[in-house]
């Protein structure tokens, strides 16, 4: 799988992947685990772009699939 964010930077592999990828390019965020990394996301998404998304899961693979998935459906991915 392949995804391009809405400024243009791209990720690919497995959600898990794409979201190690995104969490080693966000500032300050490097040393969070995946779960902590995806509720800061959202609440970022939620403070700056004012769209609510909706992640959970038990699991790294079920939160960063659901949080891959949340970002392609509210358009901040392709």
């Amino acid at each position: 799988m392949q995804i391009t964010m809405k400024d243009g930077r791209k990720f690919s592999g497995t959600p898990v992947q794409i979201v190690q990828g995104m969490r080693s390019v966000a500032f300050d965020k490097q040393d969070a685990t995946l779960e902590e990394y995806a509720r800061w996301v959202v609440d970022n998404v939620a403070r700056n772009d004012e769209i609510s998304l909706s992640v959970s899961g038990s699991s790294d693979e079920e939160i960063c699939a659901g949080l891959v998935n949340e970002l392609l459906r509210a358009g901040l991915a392709t």
